[in-house]
């Protein structure tokens, strides 16, 4: 059976502020548990949206080992049309740090849905590995039968921070995705596509604060067009 993805999910999810797991909740001194909520006008994936385009509300949640272990739960609203309106996210991985400009974080996530008679069929499992230097974030993430396709699917990513003052953060990425069998798996016909954002967050009154612009490569009009994506995280 051929399935045309009515979306694209990371495992990092692309959702401005959290993900299940970050570098900040992931090298402790010792063992603690952290967890964050997010609006954001749209949850993008790599940037197509997870929700026609409308805001989404998000929650994470982190226990990190002072081994470098960690356990992490994710939730957000989805819309994919056919009812499907949760995702819920758990993930295990290992985070070590090589010294203050080079760590590597390897794991591994589960992703499934609710709200749908379909929903379930969507779930799926993925491997990732992240390494942080000073010049770049170098990441992979890759699932033997994505979105229940019964194909692989592979993403690589390369982002880089840059610190504006003291005030704001600026990033600047990338990433590549490509399907294993564009008969059993296709973004809107695409069997491969490249996404590019740039990203400017800050932190004011207790809260965290994004602005980012998306786009990617794909030709269809729906999904080739530019998003200007605003959050908040507390």
């Amino acid at each position: 059976m051929k399935v045309v993805a009515p979306k694209m999910i990371p495992r990092m999810a692309l959702a401005l502020f959290i993900a299940p797991i970050s570098a900040s909740m992931i090298a402790p001194v010792q063992a603690e548990v952290s967890g964050n909520v997010a609006l954001v006008s749209n949850y993008l994936s790599y940037g197509l949206s997870q929700t026609k385009d409308s805001p989404a509300l998000q929650l994470s949640l982190t226990w990190a080992g002072d081994s470098g272990a960690y356990l992490g739960g994710w939730a957000s609203q989805v819309d994919f049309g056919e009812g499907t309106d949760v995702e819920l996210g758990i993930s295990a991985g290992y985070f070590t740090e090589f010294s203050e400009q080079l760590s590597l974080d390897i794991g591994a996530a589960h992703y499934a849905y609710e709200g749908a008679s379909v929903s379930s069929s969507y779930q799926y499992s993925e491997i990732y590995s992240l390494l942080s230097t000073a010049i770049v974030d170098l990441g992979i993430h890759y699932s033997w039968d994505y979105f229940g396709s019964g194909t692989h699917y592979t993403v690589l990513t390369a982002a880089r921070e840059f610190p504006i003052g003291e005030l704001f953060t600026l990033t600047i990425g990338a990433d590549y995705s490509a399907t294993g069998d564009k008969e059993k798996y296709t973004n809107a016909g695409e069997s491969s596509f490249f996404h590019y954002y740039l990203s400017a967050a800050t932190e004011w009154i207790g809260l965290q604060w994004n602005l980012s612009l998306h786009d990617t490569n794909m030709d269809e009009s729906e999904t080739d067009k530019a998003r200007l994506i605003a959050g908040l995280s507390w």
